[in-house]
């Protein structure tokens, strides 16, 4: 089993949530997050200011193989959009 983390921008969370409901995968946790980076990769005012950007993480446990398939139909779904995928190898209790 793996753990899917997702980190996208706080205003495709939405588009995402909406995006994962569709392909059938209602059993999943979000959280508000920040993304801290350079001023110079910060957008508005408010972002050069606090040196950090709003972003939500998406978890879910999946199989291996489901877990790689969603992450690339998720590159493709959102291709043009900064996202970061990660995965882990869970142990379960």
């Amino acid at each position: 089993m793996l753990a899917l983390e997702i980190y996208i921008d706080i205003c495709l969370k939405d588009a995402l949530i909406d995006y994962l409901f569709g392909k059938g995968f209602d059993d999943f946790f979000y959280v508000e997050c920040y993304k801290y980076a350079a001023s110079s990769l910060l957008l508005s005012q408010k972002e050069q200011v606090s040196g950090r950007k709003d972003y939500a993480k998406f978890k879910l446990f999946l199989s291996d193989e489901i877990a790689l398939s969603l992450a690339k139909d998720l590159k493709n779904q959102f291709a043009s959009k900064e996202m970061k995928l990660f995965y882990s190898q869970t142990h379960g209790l």
